[in-house]
């Protein structure tokens, strides 16, 4: 996987590259208020975990249009028949997912062979993330393999502290902590930078067995706050 240099195009340069790669039917996994534009052939559904009256109330602070779901659903375990999509896109949603090696296995089995997945994740350096600890893969392993015994509390407390900057221990912390509790808040569970993505996409490859080639990856950098990868799934034998 070679990055791309500061000469890197700029945003939307990119997106037009990028949906070179969308062809037929697919899904975006919570576009919340942005949609990843596909080609005029190309069709698309939208999933998020929430309707949209539901959306609304956890984004208040968005004065835009919040995208109405086709689907609402767990992005970790789409329903969706196997091999039926052509795409996948999940702009910044991987970050939000409690268990993101089984949302990879479970992205991977829906698309049809061929198929392309169009990842971007936010860069912890560039983002409010920037003072959180990376998650190391084997975090993200264990996890993995003991769902019941994750720690939904401490990965809350983690992003009240370093992301909305309450000291533990306060009585501001307790409330900022309870309530985003209550509301199921979407979180950033966890955080990377561009080269752990090269790590877990390696760990798909080779511990799950999941054969799929990167044709794209871009690294972050100041003007691109997100590594971007493309995937795709290889042909049947």
């Amino acid at each position: 996987m070679a990055a791309v240099g500061k000469g890197a195009p700029l945003r939307w340069l990119e997106n037009l590259y990028l949906r070179r790669h969308l062809r037929g039917k697919g899904i975006e996994i919570g576009p919340l208020w942005r949609k990843f534009k596909v080609p005029a052939q190309a069709k698309v559904w939208y999933l998020d975990r929430l309707s949209v009256e539901e959306l609304k109330k956890q984004y208040a602070e968005l004065d835009c249009g919040i995208v109405t779901p086709d689907l609402i659903a767990d992005a970790e375990q789409l329903p969706v028949a196997s091999g039926s999509l052509n795409f996948l896109i999940a702009s910044h949603v991987l970050e939000h997912l409690r268990f993101p090696l089984l949302a990879l296995k479970s992205w991977y089995d829906a698309l049809t062979p061929g198929g392309i997945l169009v990842l971007k994740v936010p860069d912890k350096r560039y983002t409010f993330d920037r003072d959180r600890q990376r998650t190391p893969l084997q975090h993200l392993v264990q996890e993995s393999e003991n769902p019941r015994g994750f720690d939904v509390r401490a990965h809350y407390a983690d992003w009240v502290h370093h992301v909305n900057r309450y000291a533990p221990g306060k009585p501001d912390f307790k409330r900022q902590l309870g309530h985003l509790l209550d509301m199921n808040y979407s979180i950033h569970y966890h955080v990377w930078i561009d080269r752990d993505l090269v790590e877990i996409i390696q760990h798909t490859r080779q511990v799950f067995q999941l054969d799929w080639t990167p044709i794209v990856f871009w690294g972050a950098h100041f003007y691109r706050k997100e590594c971007v990868l493309v995937l795709r799934k290889a042909d049947a034998a």
